[in-house]
């Protein structure tokens, strides 16, 4: 059963002409197992082409002394008895996880995946072959239902993640272990194995045979369930798609569009949980939604604004003070064709008073817009202008004096246009980074040269 299993799925995973695999190989029964078939398979007519891109790697975590030297000794003995190319690595997950303040578990998961995708990089290896089994698999599920997992967390383990394969996943431990016993294979114990410190073994060892009582075929049961969520969930995830591209907006998603069909929770956390928003923030983004404009929320990368009729969003880093301001002087000439781009200000010189101030608009701040004769304030102005609550905090008004010039890339005050008497223009762009360009940071007082 073992080997029809496996043989099974090699032959689904890699049909066609895959690249190299990488075998993920700790010493213990599962990867030991999985590495001596995928030996049988090479000499078999389809892995027979395989035979010189299967490469070995172990990860010593440190975490048990000496027993992980013998494990990494061990594995790195039998890459070498099959002519296999071996890759070793040793680290200190106790340190890495202190560090992230993660669990020992996550930090092993996280080093030894971010390894792996190097070694595949470094050697043109397109798989990377881990020994998860169909018991690995029921004990995920049972952790990501306790820790109040989705759908997603109910799928449990993929025979195929991305470049990660399982060809084991079908297969029960205890088949495996038979099947090393019947077959010779030699393997590492790990003594942490029957300790219940780590939550997966309390599952393994406590909840599980439990489970096994009441119904035998359980592990396989539970496999069937995760295959059928994840049909769910892909439905799901087409569906989500479709929503996300029949709400998005140039800034975000339409308000109107996520209220209209119902289940508008459940949409935000599909469309918004990309941008790092937490389930927990879902409910207070819903009761906003058709509240008073400019209410904000906040992900570790992202900013959320209630901008009207919009969900409008963008990432923190876009502060807009990487912005060059870019300017000139040059001569009024009869053939000047005064710029219509907003984001290019053309101001007679000599009505400027110098040294010129760049900085954020204040609440009161009014200036005459260029072509009016009375003034407005620029409050009013971003309002009428359309400007979306998350753009007008990176406003930036340039100031000759107590005098509004230029609300930067929007429009310039009517004072300082350009007139058949001007001799001398400034002419600034807020986007070209050059000969005498400056960071458009607020606070910033130059002198045109």
């Amino acid at each position: 059963m073992v080997e029809t299993a496996f043989l099974s799925s090699v032959r689904k995973l890699l049909t066609g002409s895959p690249g190299g695999i990488l075998l993920a190989v700790s010493g213990g029964v599962d990867s030991m197992v999985m590495a001596n078939l995928f030996v049988k398979w090479m000499g078999m007519e389809q892995g027979e082409r395989m035979s010189r891109q299967v490469a070995v790697a172990h990860m010593n975590f440190s975490l048990r002394g000496t027993e992980s030297d013998r494990d990494q000794l061990f594995v790195k003995d039998w890459a070498g008895k099959h002519g296999l190319p071996f890759y070793t690595k040793k680290v200190s997950a106790s340190d890495y996880a202190g560090k992230k303040g993660i669990s020992i578990e996550m930090a092993a998961r996280e080093i030894r995946y971010d390894w792996f995708g190097t070694l595949c990089r470094e050697h043109d290896l397109s798989y990377i072959a881990i020994g998860h089994n169909a018991n690995d698999r029921a004990e995920t599920i049972l952790l990501n239902l306790i820790r109040g997992t989705g759908l997603k967390g109910l799928c449990s383990m993929r025979e195929q993640n991305g470049n990660v394969i399982r060809p084991l996943l079908e297969v029960p431990r205890s088949l495996i272990v038979e099947y090393a016993r019947s077959n010779d294979i030699a393997y590492c114990e790990d003594s942490t194995n029957l300790e219940t410190e780590f939550a997966r073994n309390k599952i393994r060892l406590l909840v599980m045979p439990v489970l096994e009582q009441i119904s035998p075929n359980v592990v396989l049961r539970m496999g069937k369930n995760a295959g059928n969520l994840l049909q769910a969930q892909s439905l799901l995830e087409f569906m989500t798609e479709n929503k996300r591209a029949a709400c998005a907006t140039a800034n975000g998603f339409s308000i109107p569009c996520l209220m209209g069909e119902g289940h508008v929770e459940f949409w935000l956390h599909a469309l918004l949980s990309p941008y790092g928003f937490k389930e927990s923030q879902i409910p207070g983004i819903y009761a906003s939604l058709q509240g008073q404009s400019g209410k904000r929320f906040l992900s570790p990368s992202h900013v959320l604004w209630i901008d009207r009729q919009e969900l409008a969003i963008r990432p923190l880093a876009d502060t807009g003070t990487s912005v060059m301001l870019n300017y000139r002087r040059i001569e009024h000439t009869p053939d000047f064709v005064i710029p219509k781009d907003p984001e290019v200000a053309a101001l007679d010189a000599d009505k400027l008073k110098y040294p010129l101030k760049v900085r954020n608009w204040e609440p009161g701040d009014k200036f005459i817009p260029l072509g009016m004769s009375g003034f407005k304030k620029i409050s009013d102005f971003l309002v009428d202008q359309k400007v979306p609550g998350f753009e007008k905090g990176n406003i930036r008004v340039l100031c000759s004096g107590d005098d509004i010039a230029w609300v930067i890339g929007r429009r310039i005050d009517n004072r300082f246009r350009i007139t058949s008497a001007t001799t001398t223009i400034l002419l600034f762009h807020q986007k070209e980074a050059g000969p005498g360009s400056l960071p458009l940071q607020e606070d910033l007082e130059f002198v045109p040269e």
